[in-house]
């Protein structure tokens, strides 16, 4: 049994440490070759390569973000911010990173300042193509959970937002209607049919929460990306999320029993789709709290029960793959709640958004700082 390759897609804001985020994307992938710009200049993002390796991984998540944080410090004493919304007033005015680039000009055009959020994108390598449309499906049913997990974004534009993911609320799912892809054929043939009648821009214009991904879409795939997640600020919190993902799919893989929900026809998961749509903004509106239905049970209960629920059953996987120690923040969030939960219950002492993200400003950067000192004594 081996673990699977996963890698990273985080989006970070740089700002002041009053909590004005500023649009530094340029400047940043100037001087890092490892930063992209995303088509807004506020939010930017670094990858890590995919690794099997828990420690790899860690390493890869914080390194270039000291890099980052260095360099921020340097340029005016800014630094990082956390939550995956803008919390506080900005221009509503879109900051093009790349004006002249034709996919960046349309999502301005198209979506204008919805599209500045940052996120953890979660990528785990699958090569064979039946069981990766096997775990996409299965997976699907679950988007919710690690939502839920990862909400940070309860503040937006100077307001609380009444979400626990305003991001993920705000955020455009495009293109409106997206059937469960049960095989790789079905998939080349729809996104074919969304270019061709220009619903899709291009094969990367796919926003939704899970999706096949490769290094020439539709035809080449070795991984899934879940998109859903929040920005998690906490890096052993990001890696136990990201372990949670993976046990998941290990327990598929190990066992080779799969969900009876993905074995009903096509026809019948697509009729799925809407009310999985609305399971996750559910989730967004309430995170652990939201009551959905637990399709393993056939019952309703709320995100926390059925995250602990799943949470047991996965630890006899876990152990097989030693992967329980990565697993363990997983009731850390459960215990204390996600990032939003934190963030409110701050705001609740000081009654100022400000206040709140200058005070998790701080904690993100001693966060960082102990995870330096992680890596230091040895992961």
């Amino acid at each position: 049994m081996r673990l699977l390759k996963k890698g990273l897609e985080i989006e970070l804001y740089g700002g002041t440490k009053e909590g004005k985020v500023l649009p530094l994307s340029t400047r940043l992938s100037k001087h890092f070759k490892n930063i992209t710009q995303e088509p807004d200049e506020r939010n930017f993002e670094y990858t890590t390569k995919p690794t099997t390796n828990y420690e790899d991984l860690f390493n890869q998540i914080i390194l270039p973000r000291m890099m980052i944080r260095k360099y921020l410090k340097e340029l005016d004493n800014l630094t990082l911010i956390p939550g995956s919304t803008l919390s506080l007033p900005f221009k509503k005015i879109f900051s093009p990173s790349k004006p002249y680039e034709p996919y960046h000009k349309f999502i301005g055009k198209t979506y204008k300042t919805k599209i500045i959020t940052t996120s953890l994108h979660i990528n785990i390598g699958i090569k064979d193509y039946e069981t990766l449309f096997r775990l996409l499906c299965a997976l699907r049913f679950d988007t919710p959970l690690f939502l839920a997990l990862s909400a940070s974004s309860c503040f937006y534009d100077g307001k609380l937002s009444g979400f626990h993911s305003y991001r993920w609320h705000i955020f455009p799912k495009t293109p409106h209607f997206i059937p469960f892809f049960t095989n790789h054929n079905e998939y080349v043939r729809w996104v074919n049919q969304e270019l061709q009648t220009k619903k899709m821009f291009n094969v990367r214009h796919l926003w939704t929460s899970i999706r096949p991904n490769g290094p020439d879409r539709p035809e080449k795939l070795n991984r899934i990306e879940i998109r859903i997640c929040d920005f998690i600020k906490d890096i052993n919190q990001s890696l136990a999320l990201v372990a949670f993902i993976e046990t998941i799919c290990q327990s598929y893989l190990i066992n080779d029993e799969w969900p009876k929900i993905i074995c009903q026809k096509k026809s019948s998961l697509d009729k799925l789709v809407k009310l999985l749509e609305n399971q996750e903004e559910l989730a967004a509106k309430e995170g652990l709290n939201a009551k959905i239905w637990d399709w393993r049970t056939d019952s309703q209960k709320t995100i926390q029960e059925i995250i602990t629920s799943l949470y047991k059953d996965l630890l006899s996987t876990g152990k097989k793959l030693s992967m329980n120690s990565y697993l363990k923040p997983i009731l850390q969030i459960l215990e204390t709640g996600n990032e939003t939960t934190h963030f409110l219950n701050e705001y609740k002492k000081n009654k100022s958004i400000d206040i709140t993200i200058q005070h998790f400003i701080r904690e993100f950067n001693k966060m960082d700082l102990d995870a330096l000192r992680q890596i230091k004594k040895g992961y």
